[in-house]
């Protein structure tokens, strides 16, 4: 068996990525060697053969919900690879160019196309030209082998210091706040914490009206929470869907384990995702910070109701 200083962890490239950032934040610091993937596909077939020991894949933004081409991985794919940690990366754009540049002197942005929509509020109030590249470690490299000081990346923190650029502006995204949750992969699960989340995957036999209210019943019978629903398509049945269940529990859960068993009577087909502890501050966002827009509560759904069922009430 190799040494901690030969374990590989893989993640989804190219170096300085927001993926390869995400390394920094294990619970655990990784003691072997890290190595970045061209791909979701490769990072989980890296696990998954034995390859690698571990790797960290996104598995969720904050503006755009899951991303597909994981889930659709692990869902249809991957047979022995679980989700093992949450990573919660911020999303954090900076200007970054050679030591002693100054910002007024900028006249060029060398960035992604990802990067630029995302900086757009800022790029117009610059006046400066943008350059694009294929990505955030290809447009550092074309900084730091340029000797001019008018050119400057909008890059992540951890692809700037990956080429040595200094910081010269340390926020330059158009919304503060956004994240993506990444998640840590690994053959084996998670050990229960007591504080812990369980994703499975369940798939109807046969197609019936109320399948879902009667998944949805089974958790509820066991009083064990879900805190995600989503659905996907069943790329071998058309027409026909799995459903995405994230629970408040862990497999070695007995509760959860019998919540299961229902389910499959039902009957269904059931796939685990992942048995794994809850981000740290998982608890401490309020249902008001995270409500959309335009959202209401109990005190004022009626009047809510009135108002778009008769807009001339408000001069509309």
């Amino acid at each position: 068996m190799s040494g901690a200083s030969e374990r590989l962890l893989t993640y989804l490239g190219p170096p300085g990525s927001f993926t390869h950032a995400a390394v920094d934040l294990l619970d655990t610091p990784w003691p072997g060697r890290v190595e970045a993937r061209e791909s979701v596909a490769d990072v989980i077939f890296s696990v998954e053969s034995g390859e690698a020991d571990a790797g960290v894949v996104p598995l969720e933004t904050s503006v755009e919900g899951d991303v597909s081409s994981t889930i659709d991985e692990l869902i249809f794919r991957s047979s022995m690879c679980f989700i093992n940690e949450e990573l919660v990366v911020p999303i954090n754009y900076v200007v970054a160019a050679s030591a002693g540049t100054r910002a007024n002197a900028i006249d060029t942005l060398v960035t992604t196309t990802v990067a630029a929509a995302q900086c757009r509020r800022f790029i117009e109030g610059a006046g400066v030209r943008v350059e694009l590249v294929d990505s955030i470690a290809a447009a550092c490299r074309r900084v730091s082998d340029d000797s001019a000081d008018s050119i400057a990346a909008l890059a992540t923190t951890k692809a700037a210091h990956l080429f040595a650029l200094a910081t010269v502006r340390s926020v330059a995204e158009d919304h503060s706040g956004i994240a993506t949750r990444m998640a840590l992969l690994k053959r084996t699960l998670a050990h229960q914490t007591g504080h812990d989340r369980t994703v499975v995957v369940v798939t109807p036999i046969g197609d019936r009206t109320g399948v879902l209210a009667d998944i949805l019943g089974c958790f509820a019978a066991q009083d064990i929470a879900l805190t995600a629903i989503s659905s996907r398509p069943l790329r071998t049945r058309a027409g026909e869907y799995c459903f995405l269940l994230t629970a408040r529990s862990h497999l070695s859960d007995a509760r959860l384990q019998q919540t299961l068993r229902a389910v499959a009577a039902l009957p269904a087909e059931i796939k685990l995702l992942g048995s794994f502890p809850l981000p740290v501050d998982a608890d401490t966002r309020r249902v008001a910070e995270a409500a959309p827009p335009g959202s209401v509560g109990t005190a004022t759904l009626d009047d809510w109701i009135d108002s778009l069922l008769h807009p001339e009430k408000l001069g509309l």
